[in-house]
């Protein structure tokens, strides 16, 4: 997370440079900026919500919900190459969830204790790799 919030000064430190300077034209400046504000926004705005049966993630921009009860499978997982589509996550060490047989989304919670506790009440027959 220090690394994203690293690039994210960086891209403005150098947008106001080279605005300032007047070398930059205003489309790729809106670029930068806009890309900029996506990385911020998934900064700030990452989080996880169990709600009734549903887990509700969110990613800046990006959302979804999977049905509890629809949980085969949670995966422990470590390491810089996350193997699935869909990483909401900031973080390189989460849980895998597979559900529905064949869809996979990587998630971060903080606690992962409490996380995993919340998620065998609603659904005790997830298996926990």
């Amino acid at each position: 997370m220090t690394l994203m919030w690293s690039i994210v000064i960086f891209m403005i430190v150098m947008l106001g440079y080279t605005f300032s300077s007047g070398e930059l034209p205003i489309a790729p400046f809106i670029i930068l900026a806009l890309v900029a504000v996506l990385i911020v926004w998934v900064l700030l705005d990452t989080r996880y919500v169990i709600k009734n049966s549903f887990l509700l993630y969110r990613s800046g921009p990006f959302r979804g919900r999977i049905d509890i009860t629809k949980i085969q499978k949670i995966k422990r997982h470590s390491g810089l190459y996350v193997p699935v589509s869909m990483k909401q996550a900031l973080d390189t060490t989460g849980f895998i969830i597979t559900f529905n047989n064949f869809n996979d989304v990587f998630v971060s919670p903080q606690n992962s204790a409490i996380f995993l506790e919340e998620i065998q009440k609603i659904n005790p027959k997830v298996e926990v790799i």
